[in-house]
């Protein structure tokens, strides 16, 4: 980026935070395609939702975070539990909740280990959640290690690990979920 600016030049790379908002609608599209239901309950005004999912948010542990939170606030906490429910064939289905329900749906096509790995960094963001609420939790660095963070790196590098890994686990989801086999 500061090469960028420097030279005038735009990226030849994107953003993750720009990225993590197309993985989500691609997964969005799949599910409407493939199941002929909304994924998400509700819109969200991307514009003002990138204002705080950003690797510049995370400048210290808290604000690591308060990242984490606002992810799952547009990931998980919109997931639409009643379409994910009606879709799931775990046993439980009524008591889980809805990162727990689309890991249950993609385990149904990968199994219950590919499924689990999938979704480390979407359960760590989530976990990390939690970390914000309650910020002396020893759960921290599980969760951290689970979203695959790199406590050793800068806090703004931190971040957009964050915000990649939970990308990436969008995008394995899509793509395990909805690719044609190859013929």
């Amino acid at each position: 980026m500061l090469d960028s600016q420097v030279k005038a030049q735009p990226a030849s790379t994107h953003a993750v935070e720009e990225l993590l908002f197309e993985v989500m609608s691609m997964l969005e599209n799949g599910f409407k395609q493939e199941f002929n239901v909304s994924l998400f309950s509700h819109d969200i005004d991307r514009k003002e939702a990138l204002k705080k999912i950003s690797r510049f948010e995370s400048k210290d542990q808290a604000s690591l975070l308060r990242l984490a939170k606002e992810i799952v606030r547009v990931f998980s906490d919109r997931l639409n539990v009643k379409e994910l429910r009606a879709l799931s064939v775990h046993a439980n289905k009524d008591k889980l909740g809805s990162n727990k329900l689309l890991q249950d749906i993609l385990s149904q096509k990968v199994g219950d280990d590919a499924a689990r790995k999938v979704f480390g960094p979407i359960v760590g963001a989530y976990d990390m959640r939690v970390g914000d609420a309650h910020p002396t939790s020893s759960k921290i660095g599980e969760a951290l290690e689970l979203a695959g963070i790199d406590t050793e790196n800068s806090f703004l590098r931190q971040g957009q690990q964050l915000i990649s890994n939970v990308g990436w686990s969008i995008w394995w989801i899509g793509k395990m979920m909805f690719e044609k086999p190859k013929k």
